[in-house]
């Protein structure tokens, strides 16, 4: 079960990557994602739990956890997520998810006076340890693939297409590019 939930998780990832490419509205997907959440959560109650008495909800803390559940840590996370997700990768995302390990320990010791042990200090160090060094390797990577593309856009084209404000062979992609960046600062246009 725990292998098929990791297996899950990563595939829940990679798909949101591929839907926000295509759909980049992240609080429109969240409000998708969190309604099929619940229809399928549904429908798995509907099966396994046999007890009326359980779908009774009361003015007390069981409905304050589940409207805080639902709205904090579905809602805004996966908002959140989608929009981080958009911005800097799916990898990126993934490497925080052992970061939640560490929390609910420190909140456990913190509010529910448990105890810690040797093991879990190293390991905490170990999540740490190896969330900053994927976070200082995708920094790197991102730089490098800057500088590579600033490296590239000096290189000669095949087919370029001259423009009249700078001159320069370009590519119709990086074409598109420079008509954006022109547009925003609305300053010149680009004639073809």
């Amino acid at each position: 079960m725990l292998l098929g939930r990791t297996f899950g998780w990563a595939g829940f990832f990679i798909l949101q990557s591929f839907t926000l490419k295509k759909y980049p509205a992240e609080l429109s997907l969240t409000a998708l994602i969190c309604l099929m959440g619940t229809l399928e959560g549904t429908a798995v109650s509907l099966v396994t739990v046999r007890d009326l008495s359980a779908w009774k909800i009361g003015f007390d803390s069981n409905l304050f956890a589940a409207a805080y559940s639902g709205v904090i840590c579905s809602g805004v996370a996966y908002y959140v997520q989608g929009v981080v997700m958009r911005e800097r990768g799916p990898v990126f995302v993934a490497t925080f998810n052992p970061l939640c390990v560490v929390i609910t320990a420190a909140l456990g010791v913190v509010v529910l006076s448990e105890s810690i042990h040797l093991g879990s200090v190293i390991g905490t160090l170990f999540i740490i340890v190896g969330l900053y060094t994927v976070v200082w390797g995708k920094g790197k990577d991102k730089r490098m693939t800057d500088e590579d593309d600033e490296n590239i856009k000096g290189l000669p084209v095949k087919n370029p297409v001259k423009t009249l404000d700078t001159g320069k062979g370009l590519t119709k992609e990086q074409e598109m590019k420079s008509k954006e960046v022109q547009e925003i600062k609305a300053t010149t246009q680009v004639e073809i």
